[in-house]
């Protein structure tokens, strides 16, 4: 439509029809997927591809358009995209916890973040532990908060006392500003990160595990309970997803410790309302699949359960059917990514004209 005519061309681009656009009721037959996977091309080089797909009515996969190959966009030739955060408006983030891109798939723009000013002084280790994208609703700008361990490095195995850092850059006005702010420990899983109702969601341990959020707006920490028997750190593991519009747990088996794949089981608890941990319900107990699970990834059309197995393959698992589908796309162990999106029009925004530059793919 914006080839049609320079007056189509104006309004698509104004403000009034991007926030219109994407304030339109929407269903799971618009949701299209951004998967990443890495392959081990040498011993020490690996070679990232990201593919944009739409499904069918059989829930088969077609890509949008070529693979993009984005190894040049991890800040070592050895390094594995470990995250995909959002969506946020239509917007995604991507980053190997280094280098952070925000980037739009429906316009096809991106912007590489610059690095963080904020290291560490010598003979110190700075440890990115998580990082999240999101939408500050009160002073309508975008903002990624990473969460970093600093440690002392001495020449043993011990790393030293750990001191929290928290940073976070301000799209709109293209800087990084550090918050003088404590966290514990983030306990990494790879189905986590997660953003939802404009906060980030990790985990982390206390005396039990508990959802770990970030608020994007206040820029305060605040913990939810997880379901009782889901709770336990020695047990499953946990994974976040958004299921018919509800924060969803998974509750999966540990693959490095399970004996007889053929009796674990994946639990999946949904939160009716959003931050009342007594509003926890399990809404599916899955057999086991035919295949060893690694861990799961998305949920696509609210009802199809995307996994990693162990031989680092995509599978499907339908909620609803219990049926089984393999797909023709695998990489390295432990390095397949998913995210569901909408198409939004939301611009990238040049900050300024020596600032970062927004790019096209």
């Amino acid at each position: 439509f914006k080839c049609i005519s320079k007056a189509f061309d104006t309004l698509i681009l104004t403000n009034t029809f991007v926030k219109q656009h994407l304030n339109r009721i929407t269903t799971t037959k618009d949701e299209f997927i951004l998967f990443i996977r890495t392959f081990r091309e040498e011993p020490d080089l690996l070679r990232s591809i990201a593919t944009f797909f739409s499904g069918d009515d059989n829930n088969d996969l077609s890509p949008l358009f070529p693979d993009l190959d984005v190894s040049d966009l991890t800040s070592c030739p050895c390094t594995i995209f470990n995250q995909i955060i959002g969506p946020c408006h239509g917007l995604i983030a991507l980053t190997d916890s280094f280098i952070i891109i925000i980037l739009n798939p429906a316009t096809r723009k991106y912007v590489m973040l610059p690095p963080s000013p904020f290291g560490c002084p010598k003979g110190y280790h700075r440890s990115v532990e998580g990082i999240g994208f999101g939408f500050d609703s009160i002073v309508n700008d975008y903002k990624v908060v990473r969460l970093s361990d600093v440690y002392w490095d001495p020449p043993t195995d011990y790393p030293g006392p750990r001191e929290p850092k928290v940073d976070i850059y301000d799209l709109s006005i293209d800087s990084w500003r550090e918050l003088d702010l404590e966290f514990p420990s983030i306990y990494y899983l790879p189905c986590a990160e997660m953003y939802y109702k404009e906060a980030v969601h990790w985990f982390i341990i206390t005396d039990t595990v508990v959802i770990f959020c970030f608020d994007i707006s206040t820029e305060i920490f605040r913990t939810m309970e997880m379901p009782g028997t889901c709770t336990f750190f020695d047990g499953p593991r946990y994974g976040l997803v958004v299921l018919k519009d509800c924060l969803t747990l998974i509750c999966y088996p540990d693959p490095m410790c399970s004996t007889d794949p053929t009796e674990d089981l994946i639990d999946i608890w949904m939160m009716e309302e959003y931050g009342a941990s007594e509003s926890w319900i399990k809404i599916y107990t899955i057999r086991p699949v035919p295949v060893p699970i690694e861990c799961p990834l998305a949920i696509w059309k609210d009802h199809l359960l995307l996994l990693q197995t162990k031989s680092g393959f995509l599978i499907s698992y339908d909620l609803n059917s219990d049926e089984v589908k393999e797909f023709n796309l695998s990489g390295h162990l432990e390095s397949l990514r998913v995210l569901v999106y909408t198409e939004s029009l939301t611009t990238i925004q040049k900050i300024s004209e020596h600032g970062t530059q927004v790019q096209q793919f």
